[in-house]
């Protein structure tokens, strides 16, 4: 019985699934990073060079923000710090632009954060 052949096949599916594992985990870490602030109660408004608005990554209207700021609002409670603003503009936005966002989001009673490009 010769077991070159054997092996050799053993060792090319022990490389496939080696490799399939490596691109789960490209696939996989970038999303699980992306929900982090989530989870640590951080509402990132994404602000698009058109200064269109995005939360996890689904466009909102700027007259819906105050409601969706109350609700962040109301989940912190009494807890201070709970929820945490995180305005992340792109870079090609005007800055007077990121100023009136940050005006009329230091009016919502929550910590606010800049993430800047």
């Amino acid at each position: 019985m010769k077991w070159g052949p054997m092996l050799e096949g053993i060792g090319l599916g022990a490389m496939a699934t080696a490799l399939a594992a490596a691109g789960l985990v490209l696939v996989l870490l970038p999303q699980r990073l992306a929900q982090r602030p989530a989870a640590q109660g951080v509402l990132a408004l994404a602000v698009d060079a058109q200064g269109g608005l995005r939360v996890w990554n689904q466009p909102i209207r700027p007259q819906d923000l105050p409601s969706l700021l109350e609700q962040a609002r109301r989940r912190q409670g009494g807890r201070q710090g709970a929820v945490r603003l995180r305005l992340v503009p792109d870079r090609d936005v005007p800055w007077g632009t990121v100023q009136g966002l940050i005006g009329r989001l230091e009016g919502s009673g929550l910590p606010l954060e800049l993430q800047l490009p």
